[in-house]
């Protein structure tokens, strides 16, 4: 592939059913203070949320990469809850982008990769798995604690045996809370979740770095996952949703901890927002107006996390741990032509 791409891993496409994409949004979902801030900061309309949404946040998405120093970004699907018969359960699912949608979005727009996300609690995992591997998923997303994703369960094991067989890894969010979305298993936020894929050899990635929300009650996982580190090397993190005020403490200490930082895939967490205003003991009031001025937030997340101290290999490492990445770079050669 030549020079290595600089890879966005966790950024999130969202939708409504616009355009018969075939997302959903739960009401109680739509009323949450989170989605109705993301849809504020992004100059959202009532006339979009009604005819355009779905379709205008993917070219935003799109956009943003390609005005960025990013090759490619991660395009994440998001799936429900499952009943224990493997139907959905609406009563506690918030928000749904389908694998369809996925792949159709990163058929359309060369810069972004398709991560979709399958519940493997659902009836028909196994059949959609199939489909994914087909199109050419690169990753499979998982947010367990929101999800009710039990990924110590034996009915797993089949699961894991395809995804590992196809080398697609399983970007898990594991090891802390959660605040985008309410939690409805919180039985699952564990670091300790990873252990059983990793066990059947899959690659993981560790959404987060399992970095713990300030002034929560959430255990620090960081010992835990450097000793999972060690022990697993197919255990990867990602640096994305750091640089918020519900993580910003932890983004310098990730950066100079040589354990995580050289197993660090660099992600965005778009569309959360990205600030320097955390640090201007560490950069200099000059450097974070500097990024503060940066109106892409993409190039702005890239950018901090750079000066924060984060290595040039966190945006290119993802190509050795990403499925089908050779696929959809030469489809997007072919359509630059």
């Amino acid at each position: 592939m030549g020079t290595p791409p600089r890879i966005d891993v966790h950024a999130h496409l969202a939708g409504v059913g616009t355009g018969r994409s075939g997302c959903w949004v739960s009401t109680r979902f739509r009323w949450r203070y989170t989605f109705v801030c993301m849809r504020v900061a992004h100059g959202i309309t009532p006339r979009q949320m009604h005819t355009s949404v779905d379709q205008d946040w993917a070219a935003l998405l799109a956009g943003r990469v390609a005005d960025s120093e990013l090759d490619y970004a991660v395009a994440l699907g998001f799936d429900g809850v499952y009943h224990p018969d493997g139907t959905l359960d609406r009563g506690r699912s918030q928000m749904i982008v389908p694998p369809e949608w996925v792949f159709t979005v990163c058929e359309r727009y060369p810069q972004l990769l398709p991560g979709p996300s399958i519940n493997p609690h659902r009836r028909d995992a196994m059949e959609r798995l199939e489909e994914c591997i087909e199109r050419g998923a690169t990753l499979i997303k998982w947010l367990p604690i929101v999800q009710a994703i039990d990924t110590s369960s034996p009915a797993l094991r089949p699961f894991y045996r395809r995804v590992a067989d196809a080398g697609i890894p399983l970007l898990i969010h594991a090891g802390t809370g959660e605040q985008t979305f309410r939690v409805v298993a919180p039985q699952y936020m564990s670091v300790d979740i990873l252990i059983p894929p990793l066990d059947a050899g899959v690659k993981v990635i560790c959404a987060h770095a399992a970095a713990r929300i300030h002034f929560s009650r959430e255990p620090n996982s960081l010992g835990r996952l450097r000793e999972m580190l060690r022990r697993y090397p197919d255990l990867w993190v990602d640096n994305s949703g750091i640089a918020n005020p519900a993580r910003f403490r932890h983004l310098p200490r990730l950066a100079d901890d040589p354990e995580i930082a050289e197993r660090t895939l660099y992600g965005s967490d778009f569309p959360v927002p990205a600030n320097a205003v955390y640090y201007p003991r560490r950069l200099g009031l000059r450097t974070v107006w500097k990024l503060e001025r940066e109106q892409n937030k993409l190039q702005r997340d890239l950018a901090l996390k750079r000066a924060l101290g984060f290595p040039e290999a966190s945006l290119t490492r993802a190509t050795g741990v990403l499925a089908h990445l050779d696929r959809w770079a030469a489809d997007a050669r072919s359509r630059s032509l």
